[in-house]
């Protein structure tokens, strides 16, 4: 008897040795790159989100946060994302279009009139087919898109109050077309640089002005380089989470469901946190020396108009789509 309880015991070592190798076999990390600095609400987002998916996974799915551009700027990092040499990218859908042309609509200046009318968008048969474009042409798939931000601004070294105010005027835009064509229009000299690279640029003159989500403003310290903040109220496009399709097929159901699960929660977390830390953030620039401007949009809507008409016959997207998006409402 007292042999047979030994070797059930043996058994019973063997069992649990075998469960505990077939976890540890399972683990995997993920390198998550950004391009926000680490106190900005982004890259908090991102930080909760691995901690979700730590948590969902059991262990089995780590995610390292790599914020501020430490893994490149967005472009070279899009690139990485098709390669596999960095599993996920986050940032706002606006960088899609660099790799999907039709998601230049997403980072047309004024499309769009506010955060409802992007929801709306997103449950249209349009939106499904980017994302279908996206995946299947270049194996990125969208983890999580329901990350709103606050809408753009412009930020200015001198207060403007309409667009021929911004004749001449140097302004730091990214390597998206939408944006330099649309402000380029606008009389504006365009620069393009590296959001990591933004603050020097304005800081040293490089750049008279940019664009920001309201949200990123006070954790970039834009601000501080820049202090008239323009209501354009220009873009609403929300800020998306990207995988690697190679890598995600890789991992067994229950992490890519973890995965997908923890996304769409870090989503909602950030959403309220850039909503609750604006209120703040807003009192503590004007105290800082900042400026809120209240401007009339609709007279730079007039300008973005005719760019994006005038881009849709060169081909920016499909024929129609800038009609269909003003259409829903």
């Amino acid at each position: 008897m007292v042999k047979r309880i030994g070797w059930i015991g043996i058994i019973l070592v063997l069992i649990g040795s075998l469960t505990s190798l077939a976890f540890s076999a399972d683990k995997v990390t993920w390198r998550l790159g950004g391009v926000h600095a680490v106190t900005a609400p982004e890259t908090l987002g991102l930080k909760k989100f691995a901690e979700i998916v730590e948590q969902k996974t059991a262990g089995g799915l780590k995610v390292e946060i790599f914020p501020a551009g430490q893994l490149g700027a967005e472009v070279p990092q899009l690139e990485n994302l098709m390669m596999g040499t960095q599993e996920m990218f986050a940032n706002v859908a606006d960088w899609n279009e660099n790799i999907i042309k039709e998601w230049g609509i997403i980072g047309m200046p004024f499309a769009f009139d506010n955060l409802d009318h992007v929801r709306k968008f997103q449950k249209s048969s349009d939106y499904e087919q980017m994302k279908k474009m996206l995946l299947d042409q270049k194996g990125v798939r969208i983890l999580a898109d329901n990350w709103y931000r606050l809408p753009k601004a412009l930020l200015l070294k001198k207060p403007i109050r309409s667009p021929q105010d911004l004749a001449g005027m140097k302004l730091r835009m990214p390597h998206i077309k939408t944006y330099v064509e649309t402000w380029g229009a606008m009389g504006a000299k365009t620069i393009v640089i590296p959001w990591a690279e933004a603050f020097i640029a304005l800081k040293t003159g490089v750049a008279d002005g940019m664009d920001s989500p309201l949200g990123s403003i006070y954790g970039q310290k834009f601000h501080q380089a820049a202090p008239y903040i323009v209501l354009t109220n220009h873009l609403v496009a929300p800020f998306n989470l990207l995988a690697n399709e190679k890598a995600y097929l890789k991992l067994s159901p229950e992490l890519r469901r973890g995965l997908l699960d923890s996304a769409v929660d870090a989503g909602n977390y950030y959403t309220q946190l850039v909503e609750e830390r604006f209120k703040g953030d807003k009192e503590k620039m004007v105290k800082e020396g900042a400026t809120f401007l209240e401007v009339n949009p609709s007279e730079f809507a007039a300008v973005a108009q005719k760019v994006a008409e005038k881009m849709e016959v060169e081909g920016a997207w499909s024929k129609g789509l800038f009609a269909r998006v003003r259409s829903i409402r």
